[in-house]
């Protein structure tokens, strides 16, 4: 057992959408979206799960089945259910109050691998996403009156292999940065989607639209309207760019206001 009085306040769940490829860049979507989802433990565990847990017994009966963004969209597997009007609806109503009323803090990071790709031997798309977000959630716990406390760091497990790279590349970035009080602040784990935590899943249900946000700057802002308010943002202007969104290659910037449907 660890010294309670070490633990901080908080809990940081992290998922991705898009896959790491340079060499067949899937030109329907050629980005690769990392997202932090930063939680105050005491809210998430007497507000955030209770409120997910009873929307799965309503809609499937039992906590049984995950929430996941693609299987949701494509409504396959346990989601076929929302093949039915009435039910989408009425799902969806359930899950955008879910994701509006509880209190968390979004860090994204974005890699436009098409023009990532032409850099010479450029890292791992996972690593750079997982740096920059790495430190701007440093930034924000700092803030937030953390400093010198341990905060679990939930990544999504995605296979054996992949959880040692992703294990070795945030001991590197622990080794590299500069930044003091980062090394030791986070307990790294890699946990299954089946282990079936509810931040895991709602992390995995904001990293699309942020993706999906930046390649069609036109589509209708429902879910913007959602979860712009979530970004961590410039204290000064609130602006979310560089701070809960970070772009990488740097773009000309755009309006931020609007996102796509979500996550339909």
């Amino acid at each position: 057992m660890g010294h309670g009085d070490d633990f901080g306040d908080y809990i940081v769940f992290v998922d991705e959408s898009g896959d790491q490829s340079l060499e067949k860049i899937d030109s329907g979507y050629p980005v690769f979206v990392l997202s932090f989802c930063i939680f105050e433990k005491k809210h998430y565990y007497s507000r955030v799960v209770p409120e997910t847990l009873r929307l799965k017994f309503d809609f499937f009966g039992s906590d049984i089945p995950i929430l996941h963004e693609r299987e949701i969209r494509k409504r396959e597997n346990d989601f076929r259910i929302l093949m039915d009007t009435t039910v989408r609806e009425s799902f969806f109503a359930r899950l955008n109050a879910i994701m509006t009323n509880a209190e968390y803090t979004i860090v994204s990071t974005l890699i436009d691998k098409r023009t990532y790709s032409h850099y010479a031997a450029p890292s791992n798309p996972y690593d750079v996403g997982a740096q920059f977000g790495l430190e701007r959630v440093f930034y924000y716990l700092q803030e937030h009156g953390q400093r010198g406390k341990r905060i679990p760091l939930v990544f999504e497990s995605r296979g054996k292999n992949e959880d040692e790279n992703l294990r070795k590349a945030f001991d590197t970035i622990m080794q590299r940065t500069q930044l003091v009080g980062m090394p030791g602040m986070f307990d790294f784990h890699c946990v299954s989607k089946k282990a079936n935590l509810q931040g895991l899943q709602l992390a995995d249900l904001v990293a699309r639209p942020i993706g999906t946000h930046y390649l069609h700057p036109s589509q209708p802002n429902r879910a913007w309207d959602m979860l712009s308010r979530k970004m961590r943002s410039n204290p000064q202007n609130g602006g979310i760019e560089g701070y809960g969104l970070k772009i990488y290659p740097a773009h000309e910037p755009t309006p931020l206001g609007f996102w796509p449907e979500w996550p339909e």
